[in-house]
C-alpha cells in the first residue's frame, strides 16, 4: 500500500483548477487499481482475467468467439490467446473450434468457471461496497453523474 499513498501525497505541485481535476482523476484512477490488484490477487486471478470470465459468463451458453470478446476488452488477439491459455490452464474455460470454420475459436466458461465467477462476483460487491463506504450514496449518484459528464464530454474531444 506504499506505492497508493506516494500517489496519494505526489503532485502537490499542480495549482490550475483543470490541470488539478485531471490529476486527481488520474490518482483516483491508479489507487483504485492498486485496490483492485489486492482485491483480485485473493483469488489468484487479475482483473483482466476477471473481465473475461465475466464477459463469457453473462454471455451465450454456446461460447463466444474469442473475436468478439477481444472487442470487448478491447484487447488484441494474441493478449487474448495468452489469456485464454491461462485460464484454460486454471480450468475456468475451454476452448472449441467453429464447426463449418475451423479458423474460428469459441471460449466456453465451464462449470468451475460458473461458480468461481460467482464466488468472486459476490465477494466483489461486498468488497466493493465496503470502500466505498467513504462517501454517502447521494454523494455517490452525484460523482457517477459527473464522471459520466466527464466521459461524454471527453469522447466528444476524440
Amino acid at each position: 500500500m506504499s506505492k497508493v499513498k506516494k500517489l496519494y501525497e505526489s503532485y502537490d505541485w499542480v495549482g490550475e483548477i483543470a490541470n488539478k481535476t485531471i490529476i486527481e482523476l488520474q490518482k483516483t484512477a491508479e489507487i483504485l487499481t492498486e485496490l483492485h490488484n489486492d482485491f483480485f490477487s485473493r483469488f489468484d486471478i487479475s482483473s483482466t482475467k476477471f473481465n473475461f470470465l465475466v464477459i463469457l459468463y453473462t454471455g451465450y451458453d454456446e461460447g463466444m468467439m474469442l473475436s468478439e470478446i477481444g472487442e470487448q476488452m478491447l484487447v488484441t488477439k494474441a493478449n487474448i490467446t495468452g489469456l485464454v491459455d491461462r485460464l484454460e490452464k486454471q480450468g475456468y474455460v475451454k476452448r472449441k473450434r467453429d464447426l463449418f470454420d475451423r479458423r474460428k475459436v469459441i471460449a466456453m466458461i465451464t462449470d468451475k468457471g460458473k461458480s468461481f465467477t460467482e464466488k468472486v462476483i459476490e465477494e466483489y460487491k461486498v468488497w466493493s461496497k465496503s470502500i466505498m463506504t467513504i462517501l454517502e450514496d447521494d454523494e455517490k449518484s452525484q460523482l457517477i453523474g459527473l464522471l459520466k459528464k466527464i466521459q461524454v464530454g471527453l469522447i466528444d474531444k476524440i
